[in-house]
């Protein structure tokens, strides 16, 4: 930038970017001989004009003399105002993390800087979009009010979770099994109860007495939310933290209830009573949306709903919404019909996805997208309390937001690749989701044949798989789920091509925020409800990412590419400007 100091060199990129000019930051001459002396003249004068000493009109209007004389249109006083308010123009730091969230704005408002900026700039209602994003203290608190204020909907039945499979297309077939589970463990918890145990192993002992084998293989056909807590006695189900052994055991009691026909008779129709109350609710919040074929996926599902709404951080607040465990309609077309409208009248689409795709699901995060609301998606991890693979998850996670390379590097120096192994996964045939498998599948079998099958076996269960059939080398069969899940989670964030859709509402290229845990799906979802979910510019080779800061997913982008850029915005989207 000849002719141009550091400070002015750097003020003029940020103006350029701010405006949605930066292609020309690679003009040669950058600027003409007259604009750098109108620049040179002005800049001191806005840099000294403090706040409270000039007019703020008088500040704004030395900022429009800058623009100008750059050639681009000037900035209302409303947006001077809204996006850099009382700063001080002499610190360009903060000058640089107001343009930020000007452009952070632009690409969630319109997925475009130089069209954002010139909405913008002369739309009188940016002040009320820009609070919507960035609210202050005394509105997030408001807006939390209001959420733990609303009026929850009226006339839903709660379907107990040991009756939940009674919704499932198949549940007479599967209820004959898993009755006949239900009693034997019904036996085993009466005498364990009796004999006052305190321990999993002391557990195993009575149902061998009983001649009973396998009992986890019982616990999975039995269907009941909890199981887990056998072995993992200190870890919560739900709000109300530690329990004695007992008081486990007389939970999964509660649930080992037999279902005969007039049990699912009953269950379906308090399903579909809660239908025709969703649908007497045009105001929801929140759309759930997941894959339920197995009746150990609807306890799961319905343990996930449970502790994401009603503990944590969401716990006070009264949220609408949509629980695909507790409706239920006989026609699959009409419960494709339900989900659509479910969809269109809620703001924000949670996806509780499993290893495999299935096109419904996936089409519902897309359809989403296409309506201009947010989609999270929840891939679940298995055994992530585990010390022993935090330094694997962590290293999966940062791989997620890295090219391939780096990301073997990043391995070997963990020491989870060795070096002499490291060029196998460098050839242009290999992705990601090769390395991620490729880790899984050195590192995992070996702390999960440590761990012991019956704790491998109920961490199974707790997530809606059932491993009975694979006990010979239950590891291995863990093992591949794992791969499947961390790579599902991969192919969202980060693989998948059309991850990001564009809506063909406004054309803005919108992508999804991935989760791996319960606590940061509600951490998201209570950021974007009240406004305070953070974002970050990722300035790659080719495109400009915005990343959430909490799970580093990319929720917009903007390309650099000057023809795909124009190519792209010449098409007529619905809601752009002629």
């Amino acid at each position: 930038m000849a002719n141009l100091t550091d400070e002015e060199g750097r003020l003029l990129g940020l103006l350029l970017h701010m405006t949605g000019r930066e292609e020309r930051l690679s003009r040669d001459p950058l600027l003409q001989k007259e604009q750098i002396l109108c620049f040179q003249a002005v800049w001191p004068r806005l840099k000294g004009a403090k706040t409270g000493a000039i007019e703020p009109t008088v500040r704004c209007d030395l900022l429009n003399r800058l623009l100008l004389g750059l050639g681009v249109n000037p900035a209302s006083f409303e947006f001077f105002t809204t996006v850099f308010g009382d700063i001080d123009f002499s610190d360009l730091n903060a000058f640089e993390k107001r343009v930020d969230r000007f452009r952070a704005l632009c690409m969630l408002e319109h997925g475009n800087f130089r069209y954002g900026y010139k909405r913008f700039r002369q739309d009188k209602g940016i002040a009320a979009v820009w609070h919507r994003h960035y609210p202050d203290d005394t509105e997030i608190t408001e807006r939390a009010r209001e959420m733990r204020g609303r009026l929850e909907p009226v006339g839903l039945v709660s379907i107990p979770p040991s009756q939940l499979f009674s919704l499932g297309y198949l549940a007479s077939e599967h209820a004959q099994g898993i009755n006949g589970a239900r009693k034997l463990l019904l036996g085993v918890i009466n005498k364990a109860l009796q004999d006052k145990v305190s321990d999993f192993n002391a557990l195993q002992s009575i149902a061998k007495e009983l001649k009973i084998d396998g009992l986890t293989d019982l616990l999975a056909k039995a269907g009941i939310p909890g199981t887990e807590m056998l072995i993992y006695s200190d870890m919560p189900l739900f709000a109300g933290g530690k329990r004695t052994y007992s008081e486990i055991l007389m939970m999964l009691q509660e649930g080992c209830i037999t279902v005969d026909e007039d049990a699912i008779r009953q269950a379906r129709e308090d399903g579909l009573r809660n239908t025709s109350t969703y649908l007497s609710v045009q105001d929801l919040d929140v759309y759930v949306a997941t894959s339920m074929r197995e009746p150990l996926h609807f306890t799961t599902n319905w343990a996930f709903i449970r502790k994401l709404f009603h503990t944590g951080k969401l716990t006070e607040w009264r949220l609408r919404y949509f629980d695909p465990t507790q409706a239920y309609l006989p026609d699959r077309i009409q419960k494709g019909l339900l989900e659509c409208l479910m969809i269109k009248r809620t703001k924000l689409t949670i996806y509780n996805a499993q290893e495999t795709d299935t096109f419904g699901k996936d089409a519902e995060a897309g359809v989403t997208l296409a309506q201009r609301k947010p989609v999270v998606v929840y891939v679940a991890r298995l055994f992530e309390h585990l010390t022993e693979l935090q330094a694997l998850y962590r290293a999966i996670d940062e791989g997620a937001r890295i090219e391939r390379n780096p990301f073997v590097e990043g391995l070997v120096t963990q020491g989870l690749i060795q070096a002499g192994e490291k060029g196998q996964f460098l050839g242009p045939e290999k992705t990601k989701a090769d390395v991620v498998k490729a880790v899984i599948g050195s590192h995992v079998p070996g702390i999960l044949g440590k761990l012991g099958n019956e704790k491998v076996a109920l961490e199974l269960i707790r997530q809606g798989y059932d491993p009975s059939g694979n006990t010979s080398n239950l590891a291995k069969y863990a093992t591949e789920k794992m791969q499947r899940l961390e790579m599902r989670a991969l192919t969202f964030r980060d693989v998948h091509p059309l991850s990001l859709q564009t809506s063909p509402m406004d054309g803005v290229a919108r992508g999804i925020i991935v989760t791996r845990t319960v606590e940061d799906t509600a951490e998201v979802v209570s950021g974007i409800f009240l406004g305070t979910l953070e974002y970050e510019i990722v300035n790659d080779a080719s495109n400009w990412l915005l990343v959430d800061r909490i799970t580093r997913s990319p929720v917009r982008v903007v390309t650099k590419d000057p023809v795909l850029t124009t190519a792209f915005w010449s098409e007529r989207w619905d809601c752009a400007e002629e």
